[in-house]
Order: C-alpha cells, then structure tokens, then sequence
C-alpha cells in the first residue's frame, strides 16, 4: 500500500492555513500601525523635553531646531519642523522665542507649540486623535505680565520660567 497524503486531506490542511493567516496578517498590520503611532507620540514627547532642557541650559534656542534635539525632523525650517511618522509629515513643531518686556507689556515667555501636519490619513489621522497628541495640540498656558500684573493665556507649552544666565 502507498503512504501519502488523500487529496481530501491536503485541502483541509490549505483551509486550515488559509483561516489562520486571515486572523493573523491583519493582527500584524495592526501592531506595526500601533508601533508606529508609539514611536511618534514618543519622538514628540522626547523634542519637548529636549528643547527645554536646551533652552535652559542655554538661555535661548539654536538657529535650527535639528541642533537641539537628536529626534529625526524632515523639512526644518529654522525653529519649525515636520515629524514624520510611517514616512507622512503627521506633526508640525514650532518654536516661539521669548520676547523682552517693554515698558507697556511684561516679558513674553518662549513657547513650543504642536500642530498636525500636512498629512491628516491613515496612519496620520490615528496619531492625530490620539488623546497624548490632542492634549500637545491643545496646550494652553498662562503667565503674569510683569508691567500690567495681569494674568495673560497664550497657546503653546512655556519651554522654561528661568533660564541659566552665562
């Protein structure tokens, strides 16, 4: 008798593989997304906390943004920057610096402000409506002006109350 394998047997085993790689290549597709929008919301969180610590250790911002931090920025423009992630500008960055007092207004402390980028789908979209994102986005902060002593709110996160003086 011939050992082997019945016709029927072999088109259950095909079915068999064909149901399990249905469940599992999408699942794959899923985390990669996942794995992504983590590295990019980690990458934004890593910029803000390099800025800071640049701006007060030095007391000011560098020319370029990319000299301040080691997270990869695309299309920098002095102190603004595109993060990419999944290989789409999905965040913009912008640095504000500060602004001397005045005799009629206080000093305008320096601000990094988040935005969307140019690509708002896919993967883009996800980042974009991830709560951690959304609270960048919508930072709000407010100071003392130091002429009028009024409370003033501005858009952005304040990058540092006190600069080191050199």
């Amino acid at each position: 008798m011939k050992k082997g394998f019945t016709m029927i047997e072999l088109i259950f085993v095909i079915v068999i593989l064909g149901i399990l790689a249905a469940v599992a290549i999408p699942r794959l597709a899923a985390t990669r997304d996942d794995a992504e929008i983590s590295k990019a919301l980690n990458n934004i969180n890593t910029l803000v906390s390099d800025v800071g610590a640049y701006y007060t250790s030095q007391g000011q911002f560098a020319a370029n943004l990319s000299d301040m931090t080691n997270v990869q920025l695309v299309t920098t423009t002095g102190l603004t920057s595109a993060i990419n992630a999944g290989g789409q500008p999905c965040m913009t960055v912008t640095l504000t610096p500060d602004v001397a007092a005045t005799s009629t207004k206080g000093a305008v402390p320096a601000l990094i402000t988040v935005a969307d980028g140019t690509n708002t789908t896919g993967l883009c979209a996800k980042i974009q409506g991830d709560p951690s994102f959304i609270r960048l986005k919508g930072a709000t902060a407010s100071y003392v002006d130091s002429v009028t002593g009024s409370s003033v709110s501005v858009n952005g996160i304040i990058v540092s109350g006190i600069p080191v003086v050199r």
